[in-house]
């Protein structure tokens, strides 16, 4: 178990609502999401659910985070676990889904996180243990389809899933690696248990939109691209949020407040329940900066957010 300050909440609205996101109260004290006396009535029901093998009966939120490479999806589930765990080296990629199995434990102290699965890993070592996890696929079946499971539990999160794919690749400078990431990402977008989060660049047009078209078809076509023993999705949009990232840029392009405004509607009559962000700032590199640096810089982020917001 590892000491930081204050672990960011699973299932708290980290970003704020659509584009009026400045009308969310972030500032708000993590501490409040959580009606301790429920969730512990909760755990004790999963526990009896537990001992008499029942657990399927109690619905945990599930999520699916897909999208192209390079929109964020990392980004993103950092905010959730409230501590950095993307890795970044040359030539490594994500190889196989990452569930992140997100469990409340009222025992443990304020700012104590612990992990599960695998049993004794530390925060801090996250990024490196997927590195390496990655590197072994790579070498052995190249993909998986079946995901690699961390559980963490803390005091600040609620019961939650959240299900990493790899990003998904257009064009045809690797065929084979686009079909082995649409196969995986298909699995699972075809899955009802799973809400769908889809990310986007903000700046990017509909019709230019690969991989919203690619996640479209995996959910709709009829019989299955891949798996053809998957029932289509027909109705996946109703349980379809899409996250527009690199918010700034956006701005950059739309400086007048008529064409922004435009742009926003435009976005949210083609993606439906849409949510801007931009969660980078200032030009800021995880890479350049400790844990604890970057611990603090996801903690501050939904005032960032909403500070940026407002200015823009």
């Amino acid at each position: 178990m590892t000491d930081f300050s204050e672990p960011r909440i699973s299932g708290h609205n980290i970003f704020g609502g659509r584009q009026h996101q400045s009308d969310t109260n972030t500032d708000r004290s993590p501490h409040s999401i959580i009606d301790h006396a429920a969730f512990d009535a909760y755990t004790k029901l999963r526990q009896i659910a537990k001992d008499y093998n029942c657990e399927d009966t109690l619905v945990i939120p599930q999520l699916v985070i897909v999208g192209e490479t390079s929109v964020g999806k990392s980004m993103l589930v950092q905010n959730f676990l409230g501590f950095p765990c993307s890795f970044s080296e040359t030539n490594i990629a994500t190889r196989c889904p990452v569930a992140y199995c997100l469990r409340y434990n009222s025992s443990l102290a304020d700012n104590e996180i612990h992990f599960s699965r695998p049993s004794g890993l530390r925060p801090e070592e996250l990024a490196d243990h997927l590195k390496n996890y990655m590197k072994h696929i790579e070498k052995t079946t190249g993909f998986s389809v079946e995901p690699y499971v961390i559980e963490i539990q803390s005091k600040h999160y609620t019961d939650f899933e959240i299900l990493d794919v790899p990003g998904l690749v257009g064009g045809d400078e690797d065929p084979k690696r686009r079909e082995a990431v649409e196969r995986i990402t298909e699995q699972y977008v075809r899955d009802p248990k799973f809400s769908i989060v889809q990310l986007k660049s903000a700046e990017q047009l509909k019709s230019n939109a690969y991989g919203i078209r690619c996640i479209q078809e995996l959910c709709t076509k009829n019989p299955a691209k891949y798996n053809k023993s998957l029932a289509p999705r027909p109705d996946y949009r109703s349980q379809t949020i899409t996250i527009q990232t690199f918010f700034d840029t956006f701005m950059t392009h739309n400086t007048s407040a008529t064409a922004a405004n435009e742009g926003l509607e435009q976005s949210i009559q083609d993606f439906g329940e849409t949510y801007f962000v931009n969660m980078i700032f200032d030009g800021y590199s995880f890479s350049k900066h400790n844990f604890e640096e970057n611990v603090q810089y996801l903690q501050n982020l939904p005032r960032s957010e909403k500070r940026n917001v407002d200015r823009w």
